[in-house]
C-alpha cells in the first residue's frame, strides 16, 4: 500500500506540474499555442474520463485516471474557459454551486451511491475549484499579503501534514490515494501563497 501511495503521490504531482506550466507558458506565447493547451486538455479530461471506465475492476488504475480526470476538467474549464473570458467559475459569485456539488458529492459519496473513480474526478476538480476561489478572493478582492492569507497558509500547512498522517496510517488503497490527494492540494496551496507573497520566486517570474 505505501508503493500505491508514493506512486499516487508522483503521478499525480507530475500531472499537475506539467498542467501548471503547459498553461503558464503557452499564455505567454500566443494565442493560438494557449487554445492548443485548451485542446488538448480538454481531450485529456474527456480520455481519462473514459478511461476511469475501461479500468473500472482495477482500484487503483481506475482511481489515477479519477485523479487525471478531475485536474484536467478543472484546467480546461477553470483555467482556459476562465482565462479567454467564456466563464468565471473562480469568482465568488459561484460559491452557492460549489456548495451545492459539494453538498451532493458528499451526501453520494457517504451513502456509497457514487463510484470511487467517480467520486475522485469530480472531487478532484470540486476541490481545486474551492481553493483557487478562496485564493483568488483573497489576492483580488483583498491582496495578496492582507492579514488572512496567514492563517489560510497555515491552516493549508497544518491540513497537509495531517492528510500525510492519515495516508501513512490508511491500509486500504481508496482511502490511502484519497488522503494523498487531499495534501497535494493543500501543500500546493500553501506554495501558491508562499509564491504570492514573494517570498521565493514563481512560475510568473519565468
Amino acid at each position: 500500500m505505501k508503493n500505491k501511495g508514493l506512486a499516487t503521490f508522483l503521478i499525480t504531482l507530475a500531472a499537475f506540474g506539467a498542467t501548471y506550466m503547459l498553461l503558464v507558458f503557452t499564455s505567454r506565447w500566443n494565442d493560438a499555442a494557449y487554445t492548443a493547451a485548451g485542446i488538448l486538455l480538454a481531450g485529456g479530461a474527456i480520455f481519462s474520463f473514459v478511461m476511469t471506465e475501461v479500468r473500472g475492476k482495477k482500484e487503483f488504475a481506475s482511481n489515477i485516471w479519477g485523479i487525471l480526470s478531475g485536474l484536467f476538467i478543472w484546467g480546461f474549464v477553470g483555467e482556459y474557459l476562465e482565462a479567454i473570458g467564456w466563464v468565471q467559475i473562480a469568482h465568488h459569485h459561484f460559491l452557492p454551486v460549489l456548495l451545492l456539488l459539494g453538498f451532493f458529492l458528499i451526501f453520494l459519496i457517504t451513502r456509497r451511491q457514487l463510484a470511487d473513480r467517480f467520486a475522485f474526478a469530480f472531487g478532484h476538480f470540486a476541490g481545486i475549484w474551492g481553493l483557487h476561489m478562496w485564493m483568488i478572493y483573497q489576492f483580488e478582492h483583498l491582496s495578496p499579503t492582507h492579514w488572512t492569507t496567514y492563517p489560510s497558509a497555515v491552516l493549508a500547512g497544518l491540513g497537509a501534514i495531517i492528510a500525510v498522517i492519515l495516508t501513512i496510517r490508511s491500509k486500504k488503497t481508496t482511502p490511502k490515494m484519497g488522503w494523498v490527494v487531499v495534501a497535494l492540494l493543500l501543500a500546493w496551496t500553501l506554495l501558491e501563497y508562499v509564491w504570492g507573497w514573494r517570498v521565493i520566486p514563481g512560475p510568473y517570474s519565468i
